[in-house]
């Protein structure tokens, strides 16, 4: 049965989006990801159960960060340098171009949600900077000092104008950047592992806590008021919220589950068990489609927010298989 009830939401998976094409790669495309270990960029090809990377379309990247639509990526090449590549979807094969006054070294970053620009950080330095440009030509902004900041930069997001950045140590906490207005504090917090953006509000996890805050008017008037505070909440390693912005989707490591909560309530609303340690929660070429593990992982897993609000995970095998792997993920 619950076999049967797999297929049957596997063939509504990919009938509602993921074949989606690319003129860049052959065949129908998912999304993008980028290997650590092999330092390339590659294309998921196929569909949840019948998938498989494809050939590397950029290679010897100290590291890189995929758009949340999958049309670009900023990458790290050898000695620091920044580039961005384009037309990830649209070109025949994608175009490196030169961030202009682009910082060095960057380790760190976090896009627009529509993908029109992005913030990077430089641990080394400890040097922000703010991107934009990317349809013509891009260019980085004035660089932002966070040296000063009182810890180590756990977690960062950009909403498009303001960086926020989450600070672990015995005086850390979640800080809103920017060239013009310096650095405020917003929330205080000792281990942040994750940052989440939806309209006015961030919502935010607590590593040593175990907890998830939310900031309303954190731009404005910020007001940090704890959100969620169950036993279901262990080591939290990536936070998103639904594109209806009803229901905010928790990455646990520690006990590795996927939890889903109600915003109004603060209720738990499903949980799903996984059979894999999660290590991200990054949206994945779609708004109800994200990535949960790293391509140095095999296989690759993925969770999408079905159109009745339950989501459901599926895997992707790292490499073409002869039969496609179906067995349904443990739910609870």
């Amino acid at each position: 049965m619950l076999t049967s009830r797999f297929l049957v939401a596997l063939g509504a998976f990919a009938i509602t989006g993921w074949t989606q094409p690319s003129a860049g790669v052959a065949g129908p495309v998912t999304g993008f990801v980028f290997g650590a270990p092999s330092g390339a960029i590659r294309p998921m090809l196929g569909i949840p159960g019948a998938a498989y990377l494809g050939g590397a379309l950029a290679t010897g990247l100290e590291a890189a960060s995929i758009a949340p639509d999958g049309s670009a990526a900023l990458a790290v090449q050898q000695a620091g340098k920044l580039v961005l590549y384009s037309g990830l979807r649209s070109a025949p094969l994608p175009v490196a171009l030169s961030v202009a006054g682009g910082i060095s070294g960057a380790d760190h970053f976090a896009w627009a949600a529509d993908g029109s620009g992005a913030a990077v950080y430089a641990s080394a330095s400890g040097q922000a900077q703010v991107l934009t440009g990317f349809a013509k030509s891009p260019v980085g902004a004035a660089p932002i000092d966070l040296s000063g900041l009182p810890g180590q930069l756990a977690a960062l997001a950009f909403d498009g104008q303001y960086l926020i950045a989450g600070v672990s140590g015995d005086s850390g906490g979640i800080f809103l950047a920017a060239a013009s207005a310096g650095v405020q504090r917003i929330a205080t917090t000792a281990s942040p592992s994750a940052i989440a953006l939806a309209g006015s509000s961030l919502y935010f996890a607590d590593n040593q806590a175990q907890q998830i805050w939310q900031v309303r008017n954190y731009a404005t008037a910020p007001a940090a008021m704890l959100f969620a505070n169950d036993s279901g909440i262990n080591s939290p390693v990536g936070l998103q919220v639904s594109a209806d912005g009803q229901r905010l989707f928790v990455a646990n490591a520690g006990n590795q589950k996927l939890a889903v909560y109600d915003i109004a309530s603060g209720a738990v609303v499903q949980t799903i068990g996984l059979a894999f340690t999660p290590t991200r929660l990054d949206r994945f070429g779609d708004a109800s489609v994200f990535l949960l593990n790293s391509s140095g992982q095999a296989p690759l897993y993925v969770v999408r927010d079905g159109p009745a609000g339950q989501a459901a995970v599926f895997f992707v095998p790292a490499q073409l298989q002869k039969r496609p792997l179906k067995s349904p993920i443990r739910r609870m």
